[in-house]
């Protein structure tokens, strides 16, 4: 699989997570690509009307085939294998500068590869640390809070101990969002590293595995709303 092609498959399994969200039941309309366009217009508006032209070249009528259609990956790695590699080698070179394959320009090239390689695990690792720091920080709230609220529940707490209390309460929701985010980073540098350094086949089965954590949170939810007596479908 060409880098082309495989960028077009990735936007393609992208394009299904987004419709999946935003699509509860098939049978409520979404017999067109209103949803798909829109996706496409936003993120990736220099590739919309190739993929769209490529969905109904390939018999993919509407967004609800695309979110539930079972055997949709296959079909999409059937759409790309198909495609002829639409970047020549001298678009290439032309883009990159590089008249002839000599050792000069070979180590050039090396070079600069390396110094990708290094300058992104070092952004790796750094944010891997920074989550490590805000972990332990959490550590330490989450001891004072536990503190706290006992001194609370026995009616032993003072004003500025309720005050201090309060304070940990807002530290604790600008922590869960910290970590959030810096999760949310560090899974951008990982996907980024992976498809610039080869790791296509680890990089697709990584994407199909945070589907199954989407669900897997949605489903621990649904566990919560049962186990609270309410009823999701009156919500």
């Amino acid at each position: 699989m060409s880098s082309v092609q495989f960028d077009i498959f990735i936007i393609l399994l992208k394009l299904k997570s987004y419709l999946i969200s935003m699509i509860d039941d098939p049978a409520h309309g979404y017999d067109g690509f209103e949803l798909s366009e829109e996706y496409l217009s936003r993120k990736y508006p220099e590739r919309k009307d190739e993929i769209l032209e490529l969905l109904a070249a390939n018999k993919i009528s509407s967004d609800a085939e695309i979110a539930f259609d079972e055997l949709i990956h296959q079909k999409f790695k059937e759409i790309v294998t198909r495609l002829e590699p639409s970047v020549k080698l001298s678009e290439i070179l032309d883009k990159y500068n590089i008249i002839a394959f000599n050792d000069s320009i070979r180590e050039k090239v090396l070079d600069e590869m390396k110094h990708y390689r290094d300058q992104k695990l070092k952004e790796i690792v750094s944010v891997l640390l920074q989550l490590a720091r805000i972990w332990t920080q959490r550590n330490e709230i989450e001891n004072n809070i536990e503190n706290f609220s006992f001194l609370d529940q026995e009616e032993l707490i003072r004003p500025d101990e309720l005050q201090k209390l309060d304070k940990l309460d807002e530290d604790t929701s600008v922590s869960f969002s910290a970590i959030s985010k810096l999760t949310q980073i560090y899974l951008e540098y990982l996907v980024e590293y992976y498809f610039r350094r080869g790791g296509n086949s680890a990089l697709v089965q990584f994407i199909n595995e945070l589907e199954e954590f989407r669900k897997l949170a949605s489903a621990k939810y649904k566990d919560l709303l049962k186990e609270q007596g309410f009823d999701q479908n009156n919500l």
